[in-house]
């Protein structure tokens, strides 16, 4: 098997270029893969490439919070916090089949350190401990 199979992500790739590559790896390997590992695959990088992207803005959101402090208006702040949360809800909405735990708690990670209220912190804080059981019961098993 080729590493560079199995670790192909999309990063810069457009979905139709990911597409190719996977293909012909996959031909020039003469691997059969099922269209339901490869559907996995992809949603696993999709997830993976998603979390960077929100961590990224999160990171932003959060600078400008340092760098306005208490200037910044109440209207502002609830409007951060409001984006904060529906991308949140939005990373949390893609399944994480084809992704590795790592990926899954980075998720989690990356909505932590959202500028988000604290009684949502918590449920998402809950939300990752429950993975993260569910996780550690299925290594065992």
């Amino acid at each position: 098997m080729s590493l560079r199979l199995y670790s192909l992500q999309q990063k810069d790739f457009s979905v139709k270029e990911y597409v190719i590559e996977f293909e012909q790896l996959m031909l020039k390997f003469e691997l059969e893969e099922s269209e339901e590992n490869n559907v996995a695959q992809y949603l696993g990088d999709l997830l993976a490439r998603k979390n960077k992207e929100c961590r990224d803005f999160f990171s932003r959101l959060n600078q400008s919070l340092r760098v306005w402090g208490s200037r910044l208006p109440v209207d502002a702040r609830a409007t951060y916090s409001r984006m904060a949360e529906e991308l949140s809800d939005l990373l949390q909405s893609i399944p994480g089949e084809g992704s590795t735990p790592s990926v899954q708690m980075s998720c989690f990670e990356t909505m932590l350190d959202s500028p988000i209220p604290q009684d949502l912190r918590g449920a998402h804080l809950q939300e990752a401990l429950s993975v993260f059981t569910y996780l550690l019961a299925h290594a065992a098993s």
